[in-house]
């Protein structure tokens, strides 16, 4: 219960609001009855999450299709539950003025510590009215107050009118859920000083670190329950964290992201199936599966279909978080911006297949035949161009949260600003990365307009490519494709892509030998880009492409119906090429000519290996489910970190193994020895040439 008084709202608000709220569902009982048990069952469940707060009857709590009688129910168990252990609010809008008055009245008499207010539904079309009706709740109760600014009440307020809100005395802040990024910003540099303002999405905290706010509570959402368990809270932690002004990004990359991207897919995918109505029944589901108590939806809701359950199931059983383990020897940890690239991700291993496409249609052929990336570009645009944003959207939704949606932006202009635009709408529509390739640019302009592109996706889990196309060399003024390596670097770009842009029959090879490609690739991986080759590549260049093992390979004609790039993909010739590809990934085929594939025994010199020697030790750096690049990244970091420890690397993909044995070579380091497991995999001992 909240000890303040109506004039100290404002100052316990900024106080006592922060670090992660629920919103709680309201489970049903197969009668239609509220499941009182399950509710509670609920509630305990969340506070052992660590969560600060909890607000019932919300949106999610589908308070619309509750009775009066009902809705306090809700209110009396969730206030039983606390018992003190937790700040609670209670949402008491309702159509009707004294309906609204008496759940208020009811709350505050339970031991509420906040109310939260939207716009009276069906009536309200004014922001006049909306602060009259606020205004007449206020006057009422001596509690705390925050507005609920979203589309689902019918009118969204803007910050003027939220300002004015924010005058009436006990009115402490605003959630501000309009789903406009622009709005939601304006309204915390406006009024965030005095009020607490409240974005429900992680996004505002990359945003507020921009621009020099911190959002100190997460007011409310559903994702703690939908993410998180027990035994593995990472994403109350990490809320927690950055309410308190600490962006941990490589703890959100590593415990976070894979299960919010899947979470966007499927909010997205069911907000437009309902044609904007929230996702209820797929955030009840969503529950189930986590172990809480849900049940079905009321009318006017719509279950979601079995097959969408079913498949909701299986994506998001491999996503649900596991407690830490004991780490007995670890590596040095690596850029946080490498964690795409060095995560526990099976997604990441090895060669990858990037399919082109135009359309869902050939969105879903690639998919099928097992493309791991589906790139979305435009080809009739000169040079290669940007798919239409609708076609970004439908392809996301479709092709599942494991794999990559890539979006082409193709050749851009020389302008930071409208390349950094396009950039943020890729980021925007959830792609997986963006490519921003130059062909006739300047160094510094080339540098800036990435850096402009990285600026504005910030607080997205998009990815920045930096592309240059290997026959630049063809135009007056080309950007030199040897600068490719630097270029991302200077860019802050998390990859780079090698392209060409020809249609004259030549292809990659035509313009950059193989043994340069390697050169490039490997100088990549070592600072942890993920490195993509591309250009009119055939089934017949498998060999070479193998050799200098890129993380990704882009094709498209390849995997066209008849081979050529502007008919249509097929799936049958993207199984093909992706079989093909596998067999050499496995080592089935050999491309090295049995180089680097002996073993080695008891050390490369007939010595036997110390460990522990010189005061050093022995780590263990596991590849297996990790990029090339991820592994050399880490390797590389370790051994710059630490060259007293012998460094191990469990390998299973037979390309990587050959990289990283080259790039030992090359870096001067020794290779100690090399042993085939049991379970396939590989281990190789690596002693780094600073230990004398």
């Amino acid at each position: 219960m909240a000890h303040y008084t109506k004039r100290e709202a404002q100052e316990w608000a900024k106080e006592s609001l922060k670090g992660q709220w629920t919103t709680l569902m309201t489970p049903f009982t197969p009668e239609n009855h509220v499941d009182e048990e399950g509710l509670r069952r609920n509630i305990n469940h969340v506070i052992r999450l660590g969560t600060k707060g909890a607000g019932c009857t919300w949106g999610m709590g589908e308070f619309w299709s509750l009775t009066h009688d009902e809705r306090v129910n809700v209110m009396d168990i969730v206030a039983d539950e606390s018992k003190g252990r937790w700040l609670t609010g209670a949402h008491v809008t309702h159509s009707s003025g004294a309906e609204m008055l008496s759940l208020a009245q009811h709350a505050e008499s339970v031991g509420f510590d906040v109310l939260i207010v939207a716009p009276p539904y069906i009536a309200t079309k004014t922001e006049d009215q909306v602060v009259e009706y606020v205004q007449m709740l206020a006057d009422s109760t001596s509690l705390a107050i925050m507005f609920y600014n979203s589309p689902q009440f019918g009118i969204v307020m803007s910050p003027l009118g939220l300002k004015r809100l924010c005058q009436i005395p006990n009115v402490v802040g605003v959630k501000e859920a309009s789903f406009n990024q622009q709005l939601s910003i304006e309204t915390h540099l406006s009024l965030g000083k005095d009020h607490v303002i409240s974005t429900p999405d992680e996004w505002i905290f990359w945003r507020g670190k921009e621009l020099g706010f911190n959002q100190q509570v997460m007011f409310s959402n559903t994702s703690d329950w939908r993410f998180d368990t027990p035994e593995a809270n990472y994403y109350v932690q990490f809320i927690d964290k950055a309410t308190e002004g600490n962006l941990d990004e490589e703890f959100y990359d590593t415990h976070i992201r894979r299960i919010k991207e899947l979470s966007d897919t499927w909010w997205t995918r069911t907000v437009t199936k309902f044609n904007g109505a929230l996702p209820v029944p797929m955030v009840k589901y969503w529950g189930e599966l986590m172990g809480m108590a849900g049940g079905h939806v009321r009318p006017p809701m719509i279950e979601l279909e079995p097959e969408e359950k079913e498949t909701l199931k299986r994506e998001l059983e491999p996503l649900k978080p596991k407690p830490p383990a004991v780490v007995h020897a670890t590596a040095a940890s690596p850029n946080p911006r490498l964690s795409w690239l060095t995560g526990n991700n099976s997604f990441f291993s090895g060669m990858l297949l990037m399919v082109s496409v135009q359309n869902v249609q050939e969105a879903l052929e690639a998919e099928q035949g097992g493309a791991d990336v589906v790139d979305v570009k435009n080809l009739q645009e000169a040079l290669v161009g940007s798919g239409h944003p609708s076609i970004v959207r439908d392809v996301r939704g479709i092709i599942p949260v494991e794999k990559h949606v890539s979006v082409t932006l193709g050749v851009v202009p020389n302008q930071p600003g409208t390349v950094a635009m396009a950039a943020y709408a890729a980021a925007a529509l959830d792609a997986t990365s963006v490519k921003v390739g130059f062909r006739v640019s300047d160094y510094d302009t080339a540098v800036d307009v990435l850096r402009q592109a990285r600026s504005a996706m910030e607080g997205f889990n998009t990815k920045l490519i930096g592309s240059l196309f290997a026959d630049n060399v063809l135009y007056d003024g080309g950007l030199d494709p040897m600068l490719m390596v630097q270029l991302a670097k200077d860019g802050e770009c998390d990859g780079f892509l090698i392209d060409t842009l020809t249609k004259d029959g030549r292809n990659l090879f035509d313009f950059i030998p193989e043994t340069k490609l390697k050169e490039i690739v490997l100088q990549g991986k070592e600072l942890g880009m993920s490195t993509s080759l591309s250009g009119h590549l055939r089934i017949s260049d498998l060999d070479e492409l193998a050799r200098i093992n890129p993380d990704i390979v882009g094709v498209r004609g390849a995997v066209c119906g008849n081979g050529e790039r502007d008919r249509a993909v097929a799936w049958e010739a993207v199984a093909n090429f992706k079989r093909e590809l596998d067999l050499r990934k496995s080592g089935e085929v050999n491309v090295h000519n049995g180089a680097h594939n002996g073993e080695v025994a008891n050390g490369a010199n007939g010595n036997s290996v110390v460990v522990n020697g010189n005061g050093g030790g022995w780590v263990i750096i596991d590849g297996r489910g990790k990029s090339c690049a991820g592994v050399i990244a880490a390797l590389s970091q370790q051994m710059t970190a630490d060259s007293h420890s012998f460094v191990e690397a469990i390998l299973a993909d037979a390309l990587n193994i050959y990289d990283v044995i080259v790039w030992a070579e090359n870096a001067g380091h020794h290779l100690i020895t090399q042993r085939k497991d049991t379970d396939g995999t590989t281990r190789v001992l690596l002693q780094p040439k600073a230990i004398s």
